[in-house]
């Protein structure tokens, strides 16, 4: 890729303005600051007396290589004098000079989370803290390990890179460290302007139906729209976006306006995802500041010089001059992407310029046939308290756009606090509208918690497993006399509870899956005076309740309840049946309590099964239990905090070994039962001691042939098991969903599997079975108690 001149013009208007600054490495960009704290301090010291020698010194292949490396930067210098300097050789934390491809380490670390990009790029993001580059317009003279950099915890943007990088090609994806050019606000992790991810609405995906089992289908009429047209006007709807949004944010700086000297010269680097390996449908950029993932035409990302991986290097020599948006990512095509090490395509010279820059031929073939060295870098290791510290200190902040986002590693707070985000009203974060956290590891199940500050209105969500069933709880205060609504995990309370809204006069109630069909209780209170019922001081006087039932099939309508009303002051009962099929009314019935002389003489008994209780005081009382004293559970495989499941681990693994020390003392004897069997106590004779030997070898061949004969028996149960599947497949195939067919392929392919493990285990029990029978006979023969009447001693 030839240098822009228009970039070659701004740049040396930047340097004539700036003077020596940019050359001496004191350049300062004073117009704009980091919103977010950050250390901005030299590379940090190393031990080097803990480091292996691959980190001091270069093989002598390595050696080889940078002698490679030096022979094609002099051929692009030659090729594209105008080009900015490729970053091929910094030094390393022990000076010594690595080529950026060796310090790729691919690394699969144990950790599920870290099997997927976003994972690998949401901890880097998270464990790191960034450094910004001594220049913004020129390349670090260093790249440290990324073993280093984690000890450190610690790194720009080329550290950020290589590390994540390292991680996505040991997950499987094919991952490429890039160096380029970024605006502003991404080489210095600006988010102020940017919308928080937790903001960001998701979105909408139409899940397919499944297919509908049937034995004959209809096949679809096929799709005559047009994808080509359906495409375009999916770009141009994308493009009409993208205008109004940079319409919005020019308005928005238009009483504000920023003047960058440095736009397109600010040097970045960032990961390059290509599609293909992992199921990655769509080539992507990840920002490693951040851990987001950005399309190849985001505007931020500003050109490419180069791209890396652990086997090679390529030099982008398209036109960067609209930024990214237009480039091909087909490492393969020679014309857009220079090859460092590879068997064809080289740089291709002038005749009078090869003979300038090669002695001959031969050099140049042994460029082209280079094998790349493996990395100098250890293995990259991070333990589990690390990994689950992850925040530098133990705590991560990030400014958003009216938003801030505060993280907090697992029990470092004793509430169990691990994520808040604040949204504000303006952009100096002091207005605060909503507060929205997040819990982890909390006995009451406890897992977010939303805030609205203006009308100091708060939700609690659970997860399940709550002694309540509870799912949601909203209030203002925790006090009974406040309104509270809750939502319950119905399927797992035995009354079907889904809803609970209640406020200082009415209370209402949802139900669902109920065997007596009820779906609605609402009660209406009265004032709090003398005739409150109930014990509890904050019980309130029920005036009126009302039951709605779901209509239930197996009655008569005029049989079936669809609405019951108990009138408490006016001591009445009030039926409502559900309406009957051509009847414009319902059947009703009125019940009154009898008098108070003729209800003496028939008792009422109350039972249990007859009373309904509400249990909205005891819920409040046992959320401010909870509250007041919240404790953190530790799963009892996390022996480093759990102290008690340590301590008892470590006492099985003491009782283990000494149960293990006296089997080893105390031998199994293997003739018993068969002493026992011929009536032999004390010492034998020759005839007891042949039926012994004869009783005991002949119980050892039928468990041999026992255990053949089951496992012959399982081999030929799943042969069976699998023809009958196939059979079934064959008669069917035509009627099958694709789903159908695919879950067909893959039982078939777990039933293979499974017929060859029983296979194998078939064949090494007959093979190994006469031996076991030797070895047991020559046992037998050097007992002490046979051996004098077998004739051995």
């Amino acid at each position: 890729m030839d240098a822009l001149e228009e970039e070659e013009e701004d740049e040396q208007r930047v340097e004539e303005k700036l003077g020596g600054l940019a050359v001496s490495g004191d350049l300062q960009d004073v117009e704009t600051k980091v919103p977010v704290k950050q250390d901005c301090v030299p590379k940090h010291s190393v031990d080097m007396s803990q480091l292996p020698s691959s980190y001091k010194t270069n093989s002598p292949k390595e050696k080889q290589l940078l002698r490679v490396v030096d022979n094609f930067l002099q051929q692009y210098i030659h090729l594209c004098p105008n080009r900015k300097p490729l970053f091929l050789h910094p030094v390393n934390e022990c000076g010594v000079e690595k080529f950026v491809s060796t310090t790729v380490r691919p690394t699969l670390l144990p950790y599920m989370e870290l099997y997927d990009w976003d994972g690998c790029a949401s901890f880097v993001s998270d464990y790191l803290v960034m450094e910004p580059l001594e220049c913004p317009i020129t390349l670090p003279s260093s790249l440290y390990s990324p073993t280093t950099t984690l000890k450190h915890q610690r790194g720009n943007c080329f550290d950020f890179t290589v590390l994540l990088c390292s991680m996505l090609i040991g997950a499987g994806y094919d991952a490429y460290c890039v160096q380029g050019y970024a605006t502003l606000e991404t080489c210095t992790m600006d988010e102020t302007q940017e919308l928080c991810p937790l903001l960001r609405k998701p979105l909408e995906t139409q899940v397919p139906k499944e297919e509908e089992k049937k034995k004959y289908r209809i096949k679809p009429l096929p799709d005559m729209q047009s994808k080509f047209e359906l495409q375009q006007e999916v770009k141009k709807a994308a493009a009409i976006e993208a205008s109004q949004k940079d319409k919005e944010r020019d308005k928005k700086e238009v009483g504000n306006p920023k003047h960058e000297p440095l736009h397109g010269l600010r040097v970045h680097a960032w990961v390059l995802v290509l599609s293909g390996k992992r199921e990655v449908a769509e080539t992507f950029f990840i920002n490693p500041f951040t851990g987001n993932r950005h399309n190849t035409t985001d505007k931020r990302f500003l050109g490419i010089e180069s791209v890396w991986n652990h086997r090679n290097y390529w030099v982008n020599m398209q036109d960067c001059r609209h930024g990214c948006q237009d480039l091909i990512f087909d490492l393969g095509d020679a014309v857009r992407w220079e090859i460092m090490l590879s068997e064809s395509n080289p740089l291709q010279l002038l005749p009078e310029e090869e003979e300038e820059l090669f002695d001959s031929d031969t050099e140049r073939e042994k460029r082209m046939s280079f094998d790349m060295p493996p990395s100098w870098v250890a293995p990259i290791r991070i333990p589990p308290r690390e990994f689950e510290t992850r925040y530098c200190q133990g705590k991560k902040v990030t400014l958003y756009n009216k938003a801030k986002l505060e993280k907090w590693a697992p029990y470092l707070n004793g509430n169990g606090l691990v994520q808040r985000l604040t949204i504000c009203a303006g952009p100096d974060y002091t207005d605060v509208v909503e507060v929205r956290e997040w819990f982890e590891n909390r006995e009451d199940i406890l897992v977010r918690r939303e805030v609205n500050k203006q009308t100091q209105l708060t939700t609690d969500y659970f997860s399940k497993g709550h002694s309540l069933c509870l799912k949601a709880h909203t209030y203002t205060s925790l006090e009974p006399k406040t309104g509270h609504t809750m939502e319950f995990y119905n399927e797992a309370r035995v009354d079907g509870l889904q809803k609970r809204v209640e406020t200082a006069s009415e209370m209402t109630e949802y139900f669902m899956g109920r065997d007596d069909f009820l779906y609605l209780r609402h009660v209406d209170f009265g004032k709090q005076g003398d005739e409150t019922q109930g014990i509890d001081m904050n019980s309130k006087p029920i005036v009126q309740i009302k039951e709605c039932f779901h209509r239930n099939p197996e009655k008569p309508a005029d049989e079936d309840v669809a609405e019951c009303i108990f009138l408490i002051t006016e001591e009445n009962i009030h039926l409502t049946y559900h309406l009957k099929d051509k009847y414009i009314t319902a059947s009703k019935k009125l019940f009154h309590k009898l008098p108070q002389k003729a209800s003496k003489e028939h008792k009422v008994f109350m039972t249990p099964e007859t009373c309904t209780t509400y249990q909205v005081l005891t819920i409040l009382k046992i959320r401010q239990t909870e509250e007041a004293d919240i404790k953190l559970s530790v799963s009892i495989y996390n022996r480093e905090r759990n102290e008690e499941r340590r301590r008892q681990h470590e006492a099985m693994e003491s009782t283990m070994k000494d149960e293990l020390l006296g089997q080893k003392k105390q031998d199994l004897d293997y003739l018993a039962p068969f002493l026992i069997q011929n009536g032999c106590r004390d010492k034998l004779n020759k005839e007891q001691a042949l039926c012994v030997r004869d009783d005991c070898l002949t119980d050892f061949k039928h468990h041999l042939t026992y255990k053949v004969n089951l496992i012959q028996a399982r081999l030929e149960k799943a042969v069976e098991e699998l023809q009958k599947r196939h059979l079934w497949f064959q008669e069917n195939k035509n009627q099958l969903s694709t789903k159908e067919k695919d879950d067909y392929l893959f039982s078939c392919s777990e039933s293979m599997f499974h017929i060859n493990v029983i296979e194998q285990r078939l064949n090494r029990e007959k093979q190994m079975a006469p031996q076991k029978y030797l070895a047991l006979e020559d046992k037998l023969r050097m007992d002490p108690r046979l051996a004098e009447h077998l004739g051995y001693i």
